[in-house]
């Protein structure tokens, strides 16, 4: 089963379920960072979700801290559970 995953400003992707946004984005390349490697230890791949967020995954407690709105999310910890989700880059500082 796939997902898709609309990137602002990027297109649109088609992603396996259970693929992290951060893994979609660098197959497709889009510039999303991960300054700790995908471990929930920055807030570099932090995302917007603009709409569709029932086909994410949802919240994990290890994203909360470093999250500054209801609507964003870490994307080396969120996957695509099918749907479609619009998603901004928002990287933290």
């Amino acid at each position: 089963m796939s997902g898709r995953l609309v990137v602002e400003g990027h297109g649109t992707l088609d992603v396996p379920e259970g693929t992290t946004l951060l893994e979609a984005c660098e197959d497709a390349g889009v510039p999303m960072e991960s300054d700790c490697g995908g471990c929930a230890g920055c807030n570099a791949c932090r995302v917007r979700v603009i709409a569709g967020a029932d086909a994410l995954s949802p919240r994990l407690d290890e994203e909360v801290p470093f999250l500054d709105q209801d609507d964003q999310r870490l994307g080396c910890q969120c996957t695509v559970v099918g749907g479609t989700a619009h998603i901004a880059l928002d990287p933290g500082l």
